[in-house]
């Protein structure tokens, strides 16, 4: 469920309707992870869109996928040649490789203003996010030992990352560079956008071609959340104006809504599980371990995250409903156990 594995071809070239180019070639973020780079040619300059996680078998793959672009051009091409950088959101898989760009280029950065701090002022989000997410870790019932670890395992990568300045803001409703459409799906990730390039959608983690794109709990990060989640999959599914989808991870889409409607379904499944696992009181983590059975390492961490996820929104509507009440008030910091209502 969790692995983003490669299916992707070394380097793919689409044309829009209108005639552009877009290059996409992976990149192997994390050694379960492969993230897809996009390069569009917009018949001005060349856009780069997302850089991997910056460490370094990413960043080699980054320079051997400009390598194939130049080959398929037919002359030198390089990140150089790169005008501008848009990031799709502030995930360290998609924005951790700026500052090795930055070596070769100082094209303009933009994001959305709710992942700028986690680009420009990435040490203090971090400390934020750190706390946040311990409280969650706590209050979920998760052993104070494994807390630590899933701590450890939590900066894992995010310290390799040097904070770099953002020159610009992508925005709902005003075009970026090239024109290309910007929609603003928090969710996954408050900052979240896809860009409509013509009649082709980079759906960045909103919409992926085979798994449900990971969700986490609000109480860690604002703007998360299934409920933001679900409401923006129907800001797409309102979209008109194109027929392919290319995802930050994966193989294209082509059939967007059909894929929507999938994971609107896989989310009803998950909520249905989890109203029934709570049929007697359970704490996030005694949920999780029922939900997910036995997972390993990152993956503990991603099956909590998405369990809270679930049972945040089914909390947020009064489905499910505190079984220790009682305990909750009389204790600072409870494990809160949930049931039907």
């Amino acid at each position: 469920f969790f692995d983003y594995g490669g299916d992707m071809k070394p380097l793919q070239c689409f044309k829009t309707g209108a005639g552009r180019a877009i290059y996409s070639f992976p990149v192997r973020s994390f050694p379960t992870l492969t993230n897809n780079v996009y390069v569009i040619d917009d018949g001005q300059q060349y856009v780069l869109i997302d850089a991997g996680s910056g460490m370094e078998r990413p960043n080699a793959d980054l320079l051997a996928g400009f390598n194939a672009i130049s080959e398929h051009l037919g002359r030198p091409f390089s990140l150089a040649d790169i005008g501008t950088i848009l990031i799709t959101h502030g995930h360290i898989d998609h924005f951790g490789g700026l500052p090795f760009v930055r070596q070769y280029t100082a094209a303009p950065i933009g994001v959305h203003i709710l992942d700028r701090r986690v680009l420009s002022n990435h040490e203090e989000r971090v400390v934020f996010s750190y706390r946040r997410l311990e409280t969650f870790l706590e209050g979920a019932g998760v052993p104070a030992e494994d807390r630590l670890v899933l701590m450890s395992v939590y900066l894992f990568a995010k310290t390799y990352y040097r904070s770099t300045p953002v020159q610009f803001l992508l925005e709902e409703g005003s075009p970026t560079v090239g024109g290309f459409g910007v929609i603003h799906v928090p969710g996954h990730c408050p900052g979240q956008v896809c860009l409509q390039v013509d009649d082709v959608l980079l759906t960045a983690d909103h919409v992926l071609s085979r798994i449900t794109p990971h969700q986490a709990p609000e109480s860690i990060t604002h703007h998360m959340g299934l409920s933001h989640y679900l409401d923006s999959l129907g800001k797409i599914e309102r979209l008109t104006g194109f027929r392919l989808g290319l995802g930050g991870h994966e193989a294209p889409i082509e059939d967007v809504p059909g894929r929507i409607a999938a994971i609107r379904t896989a989310h009803d499944e998950r909520l249905g599980k989890v109203m029934d696992i709570c049929r007697a009181p359970k704490s996030i983590a005694a949920i999780s371990a029922e939900l997910f059975g036995r997972v390993d390492s990152y993956h503990v961490l991603l099956a909590l995250e998405e369990t809270g996820a679930h049972v945040e929104y089914l909390h947020q509507r009064g489905e499910l409903i505190a079984a220790n009440l009682e305990e909750i008030e009389a204790t600072s910091r409870p494990v809160v156990k949930y049931v039907r209502a």
